[in-house]
């Protein structure tokens, strides 16, 4: 319809442009014979002949301008009702007439998400998102949404971060920033857990959380190389380690292994300075500093900020290094000349000569591999530029890049840290004790300091019904559903002040599962299933709700799909629960299945038990 009155408004104007045009023609055509038209009238056709081509074309415009705001009112009114299936048909021939329409766009994007379908709604948001106003941040908060249902950490990062800039820093954004490192932080931190090599990589994390020279820092580092030698510039971070702590010798030794597994890493060269420097061999500290500078300006900036003073030697002793580190400047000159020296090599090459300033100039491609964009990432965070950093890790990272996975967390253990500091020094004491108290519980499996910093925040907000709902899960992991006093009153109390607060809700119905309530269960778990549609653990426990309800098909229902697709199941208890649903259904084959796989599940729980402490390589 849209269309049909435009063309018929373009045809009704564009026929009175047609007849000035022919009237402008009849006037140049009259000259009757060798009769001239002075030249006066000749300018004066051509002048009305424009003005009328000008006024045409503007009322065209005005005619379709006035027809796409009616259309783009209408689908408002009814994206403001909520009716998405009336609107949408709308907005796609709003978005085709108009491609760069920021309102078109956006409503587009957010009918489409709220209508479930949410990688249609993030081209729409991606558009919006690039036409928005600077403190305009609506189109980033729903791509946001959208990049989370789709489990794109990379693009949701990007859209949390530039919503955090575009809202200047206020409390709501940097929460959710501050959320979204710790959730992933975590996420990141289990599946690494899981293997041999992936706890090397998080001992040696907790190695860096640890102050320099800190005996600690050592025994982590010293672990993390046993477990995995292989890592990256594991070697040389030991060995300043030891070396930080006076043991040179074992720094020595140390250095042997480093110079055999990677003799051009940072780490390794860092080290070779600092050995040099304690026998005071000045030359060879500055040779290997230079070095260190032609690979990566940030590297040698680093190396000096962490320099001992003891090491820097008097000014008997030349050299550009040690003139610098006397002076402490910070725009020291000693690697000016090494910019470029990279130029012609491959991402890869650029990678293993630790050339990180270069790396990151490199620019993105649409067809950039995995290993490209882990590359560029580990090379952005060893410069310092985590907020850039973290959207490409994401894309590169496997369970298998490890120090993809170390740089990773690294960034959002820094970014989650100074979202903190921003809201301490703005003095928003409820937000930063919300968000000390959520990486107490994610992060530091604390929620006794938890619930401490929640009481805190809520004595800003009293009635703010996350802030209960919060408290209410940290109480219940503090005294335990056998005692759930302080969590049902918490949870309660957010739920009067927002019915929809699932977190509430799913300490309600932990609380009365374990109290073997299942009617009450059951009740809880629908309203949480129905909040959550993709929330599997839900699903699950309804299952068992309705199985200990004697309410076979309902507990086959929830169950059985649930894990089919894979829900864990370590110990095969939920197997087992489905088996005799379905056997009292007269399912005896599927039964019969179902009990097998629980058996089998509990075997190689119990083998690995018998097994614990070994790590498989």
């Amino acid at each position: 319809m849209l269309n049909f009155q435009l063309q018929l408004s373009s045809v009704s104007q564009m026929r009175k442009v047609h007849n000035c045009r022919a009237n402008a023609m009849q006037i140049l055509g009259n000259s009757g014979g060798k009769k001239t038209i002075p030249v006066r009238v000749l300018m004066a056709s051509a002048q009305l002949l424009s003005i009328a081509i000008l006024i045409a074309a503007q009322r065209v415009h005005a005619a379709e301008r006035e027809t796409f705001e009616a259309q783009l009112r209408t689908a408002l009114a009814l994206h403001q009702h909520g009716d998405y299936t009336h609107s949408i048909p709308i907005l796609a021939r709003l978005v085709q007439s108009s491609p760069r329409n920021y309102t078109a766009n956006l409503l587009f994007g957010e009918d489409l998400f709220l209508s479930g379908k949410p990688r249609d709604a993030l081209s729409r948001l991606q558009v919006a998102a690039e036409l928005r106003r600077p403190d305009d941040v609506t189109a980033l908060d729903y791509k946001a949404a959208a990049a989370e249902s789709l489990g794109d950490f990379a693009t949701e990062s990007e859209a949390l971060e530039t919503a955090v800039a575009g809202s200047q820093g206020d409390e709501k954004h940097l929460l959710a920033w501050g959320n979204f490192c710790l959730t992933r932080f975590e996420a990141v931190q289990t599946i690494m857990l899981a293997t041999r090599q992936g706890k090397a990589v998080e001992l040696r994390l907790s190695a860096l959380s640890q102050p320099e020279g800190s005996k600690d820092s050592e025994l982590l580092l010293e672990k993390s190389v046993t477990l995995d030698p292989e890592q990256r510039g594991i070697w040389g971070e030991l060995g300043i380690a030891q070396l930080e702590l006076g043991n040179r010798a074992q720094a020595q030794a140390t250095l042997k292994e480093a110079e055999q597994h990677e003799p051009r890493a940072a780490e390794t060269l860092r080290l070779e300075a600092l050995l040099a420097a304690t026998m005071k061999d000045w030359q060879v500290a500055e040779k290997r500093l230079l070095s260190l500078g032609e690979q990566s300006r940030a590297e040698l900036n680093k190396a000096f900020a962490a320099w001992p003073q003891i090491l820097i030697p008097g000014p008997e002793v030349d050299g550009a290094v040690w003139d610098c580190l006397r002076n402490s400047s910070d725009s020291c000159p000693t690697v000016s000349h090494a910019a470029g020296k990279g130029t012609g090599l491959s991402a890869r090459e650029l990678f293993l000569e630790g050339r990180w300033e270069e790396l990151a100039a490199i620019p993105n491609t649409a067809t950039a591999s995995q290993s490209e964009w882990t590359w560029r990432g580990v090379a952005l965070a060893r410069i310092g530029d985590c907020r850039k950093a973290i959207p490409e890790l994401e894309r590169g990272w496997t369970a298998a890049e490890r120090e993809g996975a170390l740089y990773l967390q690294y960034c959002y253990a820094k970014e989650e840290s100074r979202a903190e500091d921003q809201l301490n020094a703005e003095g928003k004491a409820g937000a930063f004790h919300e968000l000390r108290g959520d990486l107490e519980m994610i992060v530091g499996n604390d929620p006794a300091a938890a619930e401490r910093d929640y009481a805190e925040a809520l004595k800003s907000s009293p009635h703010d019904a996350r802030l209960l709902a919060k408290s209410a899960e940290a109480c219940l992991m503090i005294d335990g559903p056998a005692d759930p006093a302080r969590a049902r009153d918490a949870a309660l109390s957010s739920l009067a002040i927002n019915p929809h607060q699932t977190e509430a809700v799913q300490t309600l119905a932990e609380i009365a599962l374990y109290q073997r309530n299942y009617a009450e269960a059951v009740v809880r778990l629908k309203q949480l299933a129905a909040a959550q549609p993709a929330n599997a653990w839900s699903k699950v426990e309804l299952g068992v709700a309705y199985g200990q309800l004697g309410q076979p098909g309902e507990a086959v229902r929830y169950l059985e799909p649930q894990l089919k697709a894979g829900y864990p199941d370590p110990k095969g208890q939920l197997h087992g629960q489905l088996a005799v649903a379905l056997r009292k259904l007269g399912r005896t084959e599927e039964a019969r299945q179902a009990a097998e796989e629980a058996s089998r599940l509990a075997n190689v729980t119990l083998e690995s038990g018998e097994h614990e402490g070994t790590d498989a390589p």
